[in-house]
């Protein structure tokens, strides 16, 4: 539903893999597939963080090109922020008049669009549409979207997210990935990977909130409480 490939344009791979020899383009070529995992399986047996979650990915390390080679990436390397930055978060979020929340990005990498190489990638059968049946023996379809998984994903990930954030005031801290402040609001925001950390002024984080609501979709921004594996408890010292 989110348009991650077309399955529009479905083609036979070898007549894409031929068309591509005779043009003298890079194609390459992928499978999605179905995974599940147990989230938070290191919390205590009844825990409402403890949860199920399936998804499709797209299988990285299985890529070949229009020659069956294995392909090769751009390797679009991806800085999030670390565990230091997001203590300073705290600090920051713990000063008079302050807060600090987080909210995470729901199927962050899907948000933002596949470049580089055109990529297609075969769909699991029980994904297949009916329609398919009888009519293909490989049946491809164009990769639209940075599907979780494809070895550059992230880093098309992290350059839409960075420059959405630019567009609505933010600014990088200097040598230091995945970290912005907007001068504006004095707010002071992390990204790591789809999960975001941000404190300052409350009526502030809130403006803040909605401006990178314009052009990334984020779930509810909430208090603190989890973030990064670690729990929050703030407790006021008389």
């Amino acid at each position: 539903d989110a348009g991650t490939w077309d399955e529009s344009k479905v083609r036979e791979w070898q007549d894409v893999a031929a068309e591509s020899q005779r043009k003298g383009e890079k194609t390459h070529v992928g499978m999605v597939f179905g995974i599940c995992v147990e989230k938070n399986s290191d919390q205590p047996i009844g825990s409402p963080d403890r949860k199920f979650k399936g998804r499709y990915v797209f299988r990285g390390n299985q890529v070949r090109n229009e020659y069956d080679d294995y392909a090769i990436f751009n390797e679009l390397s991806s800085a999030p922020a670390g565990m230091q930055a997001s203590k300073l978060v705290d600090c920051f979020g713990l000063l008079p008049g302050h807060t600090c929340e987080t909210s995470d990005a729901p199927a962050a990498y899907t948000q933002s669009k596949l470049g580089g190489t055109k990529t297609w990638v075969r769909l699991p059968y029980d994904q297949r549409p009916a329609s398919w049946k009888g009519k293909f023996r490989d049946p491809v379809v164009p990769l639209v979207l940075a599907l979780y998984g494809h070895p550059d994903a992230g880093g098309y990930w992290e350059k839409h997210c960075e420059a959405h954030l630019r567009s609505v005031g933010f600014t990088d801290v200097e040598v230091w990935r995945s970290c912005f402040v907007h001068p504006k609001l004095k707010v002071f925001l992390v990204v790591y990977v789809d999960d975001f950390k941000m404190s300052g002024p409350t009526a502030a984080v809130k403006q803040a909130w909605a401006m990178v609501q314009k052009g990334i979709k984020i779930e509810p921004p909430e208090p603190c409480t989890r973030y990064l594996g670690c729990y929050h408890r703030i407790e006021t010292i008389k």
